[in-house]
C-alpha cells in the first residue's frame, strides 16, 4: 500500500509524495550519473522534501535502491522467457537459467549487487508484487515454472531449486545436487566479484557469459549420473 506524505502548506517541505515518487526519481539519478550520484541528500533536494522524509517509506537508502534497480531484471526476465522455448530437457533448463542470469548481471553488476546481495533480507516476491503495482508497464508474463523460481530471493536458492529438479529426473543423486549448487554458485560469485572489481567491456560479455557456462558444464559433468547427451 503507497504511503502519501502530506505536510501544511507554508512549510519549506511541503510535498504530496509516495514511494513510488521516490523510486522515479532514483531511476532518473541513476540512469543520467549512476548509482554513485544516489544519496539521501541528494533525492530530498531534488524532490524539494527534507532529508528525514524518505525514512516515512524507506528504512534506509539501500532499500530504495533496491527497488528503484529492479527493473534491471526485466531483460532477465524476458532473456528467461524467450530461451525456456529452446530448452530441451533438464539440464538445458539448468544451464539455459544460469546462462540467462549470468549475461544480465555481467552486464549490470551494480543493480544485480543491490538486488540480491544487499539486500537479502527482502522478500522478493512480495518486492516485485508491489514493484508491479507501481508500474504495470513492466510486467513480463512468464510460464508457471519461472514465476515459481523467481519469487525464490537467493541465487543460491534459486538454483538449488533446480538441482532439486534434476534429481526427482534421476539426472543426479541428491547428494551431488547439494555438490553441483555450492560448485556452481561459487563459480559464479568468483566471475561476479571479478568483474566488480576489474569491469568488462560490451563487447566481452557474451564471451565470459560463454565461458561461465562451459566450465558450469564440465562441473556437472563429475556429479551428473548421465551426462552423455549433453
Amino acid at each position: 500500500m503507497e504511503e502519501t506524505e502530506v505536510k501544511k502548506p507554508g512549510s519549506p517541505y511541503f510535498k504530496c509524495l509516495s514511494r513510488k515518487d521516490y523510486v522515479i526519481k532514483a531511476n532518473e539519478i541513476i540512469g543520467k550519473e549512476g548509482v554513485e550520484a544516489i544519496s539521501i541528500r541528494r533525492i530530498a533536494a531534488e524532490l524539494g522534501c527534507s532529508s528525514a522524509s524518505m525514512y516515512r517509506y524507506f528504512k534506509n537508502l539501500d532499500e530504495l535502491l533496491f527497488y528503484a534497480q529492479l527493473d534491471a531484471l526485466t531483460d532477465y526476465i524476458l532473456d528467461l522467457s524467450k530461451r525456456e522455448k529452446e530448452w530441451k530437457d533438464i539440464w538445458d533448463m539448468h544451464f539455459g537459467i544460469w546462462r540467462s542470469y549470468a549475461l544480465e548481471a555481467f552486464k549490470n553488476p551494480k543493480a544485480f549487487e543491490i538486488i540480491f546481495y544487499r539486500n537479502i533480507d527482502k522478500d522478493l516476491e512480495e518486492a516485485l508484487k508491489e514493484y508491479y503495482e507501481m508500474f504495470p508497464e513492466a510486467i513480463v508474463l512468464v510460464s508457471p515454472f519461472l514465476k515459481e523460481m523467481l519469487e525464490i530471493p537467493g541465487y543460491y536458492e534459486r538454483d538449488y531449486h533446480v538441482c532439486q529438479m534434476l534429481v526427482k529426473k534421476g539426472k543426479i543423486t541428491a547428494e551431488n545436487a547439494k555438490k553441483l549448487n555450492h560448485m556452481i554458485c561459487t563459480l559464479f560469485l568468483g566471475y561476479f566479484k571479478f568483474i566488480q572489481e576489474k569491469g568488462i567491456r560490451d563487447d566481452e560479455i557474451l564471451g565470459m557469459t560463454e565461458q561461465f557456462i562451459g566450465e558450469c558444464r564440465e562441473i556437472a559433468s563429475l556429479y551428473a549420473i548421465d551426462f552423455t547427451s549433453w
